[in-house]
């Protein structure tokens, strides 16, 4: 019992770092998408103001800020992804803390019982107890 509560345990630590690696990819890909947006608003800035550029290389931004708008799109399905794949490994992380819970109780009790047994074997081999 002792070893499948280690192997659990062991379980559970891998479970947890899968974890936390699907929740940095998240981190990750929300931070392309504010930066996409964040290019994609100075983009617009820049068209929306004529003095600069006098309607220079206003095709070239133009075309760059579709870019900008597909990537977006790209990256937030695979954000969206990402998000499915966080929940199943935290899902899948209290899971295997609740089957060590469990595994945990169940070897204590067989413990404590191994325990009593020893104890009444040793009350009951005692040669100099009176009994009634």
């Amino acid at each position: 019992m002792d070893k499948r509560l280690q192997k659990t345990k062991r379980l559970l630590k891998v479970q947890e770092q899968l974890h936390q690696i699907a929740e940095w990819k998240l981190a990750s890909l929300q931070r392309q998408v504010a930066e996409l947006q964040n290019t994609q608003h100075a983009l617009i800035a820049t068209l929306n103001d004529d003095q600069l550029l006098h309607g220079l290389f206003v095709e070239a931004r133009s075309r760059r800020l579709q870019t900008l708008a597909a990537e977006e799109g790209r990256v937030k399905v695979a954000e969206a992804e990402q998000k499915k794949a966080a929940l199943d490994h935290a899902m899948q992380v209290k899971r295997t803390e609740r089957m060590v819970e469990t595994l945990s109780v169940e070897y204590r009790r067989a413990v404590e019982k191994k325990d009593y047994l020893a104890l009444l074997d040793s009350l009951a081999t005692k040669t100099d107890a009176s009994l009634p």
